[in-house]
């Protein structure tokens, strides 16, 4: 158990600087700002769920990876969701997400895919992830509902 936390943190820790890395500099200041890191965070864990889902079949919430990408989803949408007011802030976190996807998410689907996850209740997946806890079988369904829809706003 104790190996599986440690890898955990390893992935997490490898997201982070994949994440800080992969910057372009033709954004300028915007691409250094939390507000596009988070952004960042979200694109890249949308395309990694979407990812497993196609590999899968479906979102498999016994998968680390799956429970991984979620956590980092939903800390993204915990940021947007304290700053969907702020321009500024918005405007720079969807230039992340797009990039952080791959172009995936582009400006005609990214507020779709936004206000869809920013209403789901991620329940206590940090603690999931850690194994210090359980999603509710809830959660999952809404959780997975949302992200299915959000598979198929991305048109692929």
């Amino acid at each position: 158990m104790k190996a599986k936390i440690s890898l955990l943190a390893i992935v997490i820790a490898g997201f982070v600087v994949l994440g800080a890395c992969n910057n372009s500099s033709s954004l300028g200041e915007a691409s250094s700002s939390p507000a596009y890191t988070s952004g960042q965070s979200f694109g890249s864990s949308i395309l990694g769920l979407y990812s497993i889902y196609k590999q899968n079949g479906r979102i498999d919430f016994s998968n680390p990876a799956t429970l991984l990408q979620l956590a980092q989803l939903s800390t993204s949408i915990a940021t947007i969701k304290q700053n969907i007011n702020n321009r500024d802030f918005y405007g720079s976190f969807v230039q992340g997400a797009i990039l952080g996807s791959q172009q995936n998410i582009t400006q005609n689907n990214v507020g779709d895919i936004i206000n869809s996850l920013t209403g789901v209740d991620f329940g206590n997946i940090a603690e999931v992830v850690t194994g210090s806890g359980e999603l509710s079988s809830s959660t999952i369904a809404n959780v997975s509902n949302t992200l299915t829809s959000v598979f198929g706003v991305l048109g692929k």
